[in-house]
């Protein structure tokens, strides 16, 4: 018996869900609100002598956005949270709002905000801007991260001073810090 040809339905075979389906076509418009936090973003900078430090993305491939923020021990509540970013409009946005959020906020309530937190606060963003809530947030989880790891060898007696917290992050970045690049920096040439 020969075999049986099966027809594939080539125009549907790698289709996406419409409500998921990433339109290139479709304009991409920000909120009043979303465009102010572009033009004038708030809490720009860097915490000299920071509580904490995080970053997230790659420098070499793509939008890279560094927080500091500083502590206020007794409460364990963020009172100051700055970014340094490079990137498009919707991740300046976002991370603008970002830190508005966290400002003033407890560990727990700023380890609670997630993406659409910010994408309501800011009246919405374009489809395909949204993953750059996500930026800022990264940035700040790994913030406190350092802040809270920093603590604990301090506790414990396996660092002393601030420099040498930044030497072990210095000498073991891998613990330190994600790496957070899709891979592409990483690619082999053929």
């Amino acid at each position: 018996m020969p075999p049986r040809k099966i027809a594939m339905n080539w125009e549907n075979l790698y289709k996406q869900d419409s409500a998921e389906e990433d339109d290139l076509s479709e304009p991409v418009v920000y909120t009043p609100l979303a465009r102010e936090h572009f033009r004038n973003p708030r809490n720009v900078g860097e915490i000299e002598r920071p509580d904490g430090r995080g970053a997230f993305g790659d420098p070499s491939c793509g939008d890279y956005i560094e927080v500091t923020i500083r502590v206020d021990e007794k409460e364990k509540r963020l009172t100051d949270v700055k970014f340094l970013l490079r990137g498009c409009a919707g991740a300046i946005s976002t991370s603008s709002m970002m830190s508005e959020l966290a400002t003033g906020k407890t560990f727990e309530e700023a380890l609670a905000i997630v993406d659409d937190d910010i994408i309501q606060a800011l009246g919405g963003l374009p489809k395909r801007k949204r993953h750059c809530s996500l930026l800022g947030l990264q940035a700040l989880q790994q913030a406190i991260g350092d802040y809270l790891l920093k603590k604990l060898l301090f506790r414990e007696g396996l660092v002393k001073t601030e420099e040498e917290y930044e030497q072990l992050k210095a000498k073991h970045p891998f613990l330190f810090q994600a790496h957070s690049c899709d891979g592409s920096c990483e690619e082999k040439e053929p």
